[in-house]
């Protein structure tokens, strides 16, 4: 009897943090992702990006329907004998698209700025910009997921290895994160 009085009490504090969260018009949280080159489509290639490539950093986002969501990551990027690492900068702007309650998808876009943390002399750190364009999925109101692709751009130079990928294809992040 008393484990079904918790069970509902947890359910319906469950629900009521979930509809809560409706009306809510700011966010904030971390963020866990990874970037992977778009140039070659090959499984042993994506694997060891997948292995070595990471992402961490907190987002912000202002608005409900239509919002704007600055974000900062640190970016570990390996490829072959070449090891980044990075701040990247985007500015998002989003737009929900469908809002089931506990799932939603949105829309989103804009600039990226990256600067190299490295004083090599090998690569410019010379902060870049590039653009994103993406979409996502909100699950249960507090998980949130975005898949984007970093366009191509040949004023871009964030660092040799990197500026090779984004000129010959850009790069496609994932990122998971949790609204707070």
């Amino acid at each position: 009897m008393k484990t079904k009085i918790i069970i509902s009490i947890c359910l319906l504090s469950l629900s009521a943090m979930i509809f809560a969260q409706d009306n809510k018009k700011f966010w904030y949280g971390p963020k866990f992702g990874l970037d992977v080159s778009s140039t070659e489509i090959n499984e042993e290639n994506l694997l060891n990006e997948l292995r070595a490539n990471y992402s961490a950093g907190i987002f912000f986002q202002f608005g409900k329907k239509l919002y704007l969501q600055p974000e900062l990551y640190f970016v570990s990027y390996k490829d072959g004998n070449t090891s980044l690492n990075y701040l990247k900068a985007p500015v998002m702007v989003g737009l929900k698209l469908l809002d089931l309650g506990l799932v939603s998808i949105h829309l989103n876009g804009g600039p990226s700025f990256s600067k190299l943390l490295s004083t090599d002399e090998l690569f410019d750190t010379t902060p870049a910009l590039n653009w994103q364009l993406g979409a996502g999925v909100n699950f249960l109101g507090f998980i949130t997921t975005d898949l984007r692709y970093t366009l191509p751009n040949g004023t871009s130079n964030v660092a040799g290895q990197i500026e090779n990928v984004i000129r010959n294809g850009g790069i496609v992040n994932l990122t998971v994160g949790l609204r707070l």
